[in-house]
């Protein structure tokens, strides 16, 4: 099995809806997750990566690991844009039992973003070494340079029974799964059963899709080759829990891999994305749009938009709190990520109406009518504010005047985006981030009078319960003291720390 993504990089219920086209399935057995929950142990049902860039020279590199030994996951992988959280590449991984999938995301010569993988594990469509796509992104933006950020979700739609004939397919076999040209004719009828919108539960039973289990984990690495930094973290791990705490099992949440419509009645039941349940917007959704983080997982009649709060519950916080390097004598810069990978289900930028549009059973975090606004082409979050603190005790709190792009310091917003980038030091007002190199949400501190220190970010949200927010801090430096021809660059992550409400 090829796994050597680096050298990639381098080169380049019952939930029940009587009536519905497409039941979300418990197989015979209900899920009996009731909650979702933050996974301190890193492994969970769902995953999300705080940020990914292909931006000035920038790659991101993904591992996704199934740590079950018994089970196959049915994994969606969908790739959303920074500003506006627009779908931009989205596709499903099916790991076997201690299975790993890796991929490199680099951008292209058409300025596009593009995922390479050498990976032997199945996927539909049976290629994904693609160019991301623009569909879903506003025409009054550069629509290329919408894919070069944002952030990833991942989630365990179905576990795969050993012995199945799905199973069977995904199963590698001297090193490689047969899936697509499996010489079993049983076995590849049932894989391609799955390109159909199957809604009878005994359809998926006879596949072998059960109830999803936990078992996902997932790293990422920002390399930029041509500068030799890098920085890494691992995934934020959700997972779906029982009532007492312990791990539970969730729905099935299958949808074929098409683009297929789904009943424009029936879109509200599977998701709390605004901009696809509100006719008024026109963007149909198909069934690649789901399923979603809203998409109904838990035991019970729970909505898309009850889970969706849930969601945002679990990582929610009040203050983020990290370090800072603008050391001039080693021409350091810091870059601050906040992803809000949950914003996208009670606000959303309407393209067609030019509006944000509210998904009113979402206000907890985020309210049009108290701390998000739109300006220009995306929504802002104008309520966090920041106290700067020097490594000698020395503190100020930051000026409400800070530089935000989009937009003019007059409008005084902190996040614009759902991926934000605050950055810290003398290019704090450019067109990009000091580190990263992000464009797309972008604001700055002025943090001059300390050149090293600590900030602490007070995020009270819209209601004072804090907002859904996961991220680190991107630090880069040199070295002038290195022998000459030895790069002097280097770089470090600090993952951020949070005040849970």
């Amino acid at each position: 099995m090829k796994k050597n993504v680096l050298a990639l990089s381098i080169a380049t219920a019952v939930v029940g809806f009587a009536g519905s086209a497409h039941a979300i399935q418990t197989l015979g057995t209900a899920a009996t997750a009731t909650q979702l929950a933050f996974g301190d142990t890193g492994i969970g049902h769902m995953l999300l990566v705080p940020y990914f860039t292909t931006q000035n020279g920038n790659a991101t590199l993904l591992s996704l690991v199934n740590t079950d030994t018994v089970n196959g996951k049915a994994v969606k992988v969908r790739f959303r844009g920074a500003k506006n959280s627009d779908d931009v590449f989205d596709f499903q991984v099916f790991l076997s039992p201690g299975d790993v999938w890796t991929a490199n995301v680099s951008q292209n010569s058409a300025g596009k973003s593009f995922l390479t993988t050498e990976d032997n594990s199945c996927t539909r469509p049976k290629s994904v070494n693609r160019e991301f796509i623009t569909d879903r992104v506003s025409g009054k933006v550069d629509k290329n340079g919408e894919t070069l950020e944002g952030y990833v979700e991942i989630f365990n739609m179905a576990d795969i029974v050993k012995d199945s004939l799905v199973y069977n397919v995904i199963k590698h076999k001297n090193g490689k799964a047969p899936c697509w040209d499996s010489a079993v004719p049983a076995e590849l009828a049932a894989w391609n059963k799955l390109s159909n919108d199957l809604a009878a539960e005994a359809d998926y039973a006879l596949l072998g899709l059960v109830n999803p289990t936990t078992g996902l984990m997932g790293n990422w690495t920002i390399m930029n080759v041509p500068k030799a930094l890098s920085w890494s973290g691992s995934a934020t791990a959700i997972q779906a829990v029982k009532a007492d705490g312990t791990l539970g099992t969730g729905n099935v949440v299958y949808f074929p891999q098409t683009n297929n419509p789904v009943a424009a009645a029936n879109v509200a039941l599977f998701t709390a994305d605004p901009v696809l349940n509100t006719p008024a917007a026109a963007v149909a959704a198909a069934m690649y749009d789901l399923p979603d983080m809203s998409t109904p997982y838990l035991n019970g009649a729970a909505t898309p938009s009850k889970q969706a709060e849930d969601l945002a519950k679990s990582i929610a916080t009040t203050h983020v709190i990290n370090e800072f390097w603008t050391d001039d004598g080693i021409m350091a810069n810091t870059d601050w990520v906040f992803s809000m990978p949950t914003r996208r289900y009670a606000v959303a930028m309407d393209y067609k109406n030019d509006k944000a549009l509210q998904n009113t059973a979402n206000v907890l975090h985020f309210d049009t009518n108290k701390n998000v606004v739109k300006n220009g082409d995306a929504l802002c979050v104008n309520d966090p504010s920041a106290t700067i603190w020097g490594r000698e005790e020395e503190t100020e709190v930051a000026s409400n005047e800070d530089v935000i792009s989009p937009g003019t310091p007059a409008e005084k917003k902190a996040f614009c985006g759902e991926v934000s980038i605050l950055t810290f030091g003398e290019e704090a007002t450019s067109s990009k981030s000091a580190v990263l190199s992000a464009k797309l949400a972008l604001s700055g501190v002025d943090s001059s009078k300390y050149q090293n220190g600590w900030a602490d970010l007070a995020t009270p949200g819209a209601t004072g319960v804090g907002l859904p927010i996961i991220g680190g801090a991107f630090a880069s430096a040199y070295n002038q003291a290195v022998d000459q021809g030895t790069s002097g660059n280097f770089s470090v992550t600090w993952g951020h720390r949070f005040i849970r409400p």
